[in-house]
């Protein structure tokens, strides 16, 4: 009879440990299964968060900073001056643009040492002037040599201005591929990186053409003009004889009339504007 008990008991023993260790296995597993869960859903929280917001910036120790897709261009750092925006989507080879400050240089000499990299024929680099990126108020030198027509796809852009010191430089190379759909999405990812700079540290008085501005009279022998206003920030107004003010914008050697896109050649010697209007040159004084 005791041996019959002592087996009853060391059943009931054995059946107890088996129940325990089920449900030890049991709670294990649902730990397990929530964790699991918890950590799908962090890295799912971790995924969702990084597709969501694929704009990445970078600053520059120059005081500018851009904002780019990092789904279509990737950033790296060329020296302490410079650094590289790389398409990185469909295209018919590299496109890109880099961006470097040069220091005690000034832009249309820069842009003379770039473009000689390019040709040596400087008459096929287009020359251009206009508000430089990022600004309202300050001027910009652009040259440009086309995709050639022998086939050629490559294309090259620089944008260069005075800026605190020196010289800020954009320069792109572009690979054209003939597929409109495709350049487009190459020059918009481009164009997006330069429309989005912004100057940190402040942008300084440009020095270039600092005496630019100002009043000008017509002389004695002038009847067809009162006079020529050149603001600080490129803006201007011409007034005839008669009253009539025409806007203008004036860059180093042009005057363009804002409302009909005319331009007039001009040149400052001193207190003197000399402005050529149809074969003739009209002078006033400041």
């Amino acid at each position: 009879m005791k041996k019959a008990v002592r087996s009853i008991i060391a059943v009931l023993i054995a059946l107890t440990m088996m129940l325990a260790f089920a449900a030890c296995n049991k709670a294990n597993d649902a730990a397990k299964t929530e964790t699991t869960k918890a950590t799908k859903a962090t890295e799912s929280e971790e995924f969702q968060t990084a597709t969501d917001n694929d704009d990445m910036e970078f600053i520059s120790s120059d005081g500018w900073r851009v904002v780019y897709n990092a789904k279509d261009i990737e950033s790296m750092e060329v020296d302490d001056h410079a650094a590289q925006f790389v398409y990185v989507g469909e295209s018919a080879g590299t496109n890109m643009v880099e961006i470097r400050y040069i220091k005690d240089k000034q832009p249309e000499e820069v842009l003379y040492d770039l473009t000689s990299t390019w040709t040596n024929d400087q008459e096929a680099v287009k020359r251009s002037e206009g508000i430089f990126p990022g600004t309202d108020d300050k001027w910009g030198y652009w040259r440009e040599l086309p995709a050639s027509k022998d086939g050629s796809r490559l294309g090259q852009t620089a944008i260069a201005g005075e800026y605190n010191g020196g010289v800020l430089l954009f320069t792109v190379t572009s690979h054209m591929s003939g597929d409109d759909e495709t350049d487009m999405a190459v020059s918009d990812a481009i164009s997006g990186v330069i429309d989005s700079i912004e100057y940190m540290d402040g942008f300084k008085d440009q020095t270039m053409y600092s005496y630019f501005p100002g009043t000008y009279k017509a002389d004695k022998d002038n009847k067809a003009y009162k006079s020529v206003v050149l603001k600080k920030d490129h803006t201007g107004v011409i007034t005839d004889a008669k009253g009539k003010k025409t806007n203008i914008m004036w860059g180093s050697i042009e005057l363009t009339d804002t409302d009909n896109n005319k331009d007039y050649e001009y040149t400052i010697e001193g207190e003197s504007l000399m402005m050529k209007v149809g074969n003739d040159w009209v002078s006033f004084t400041k």
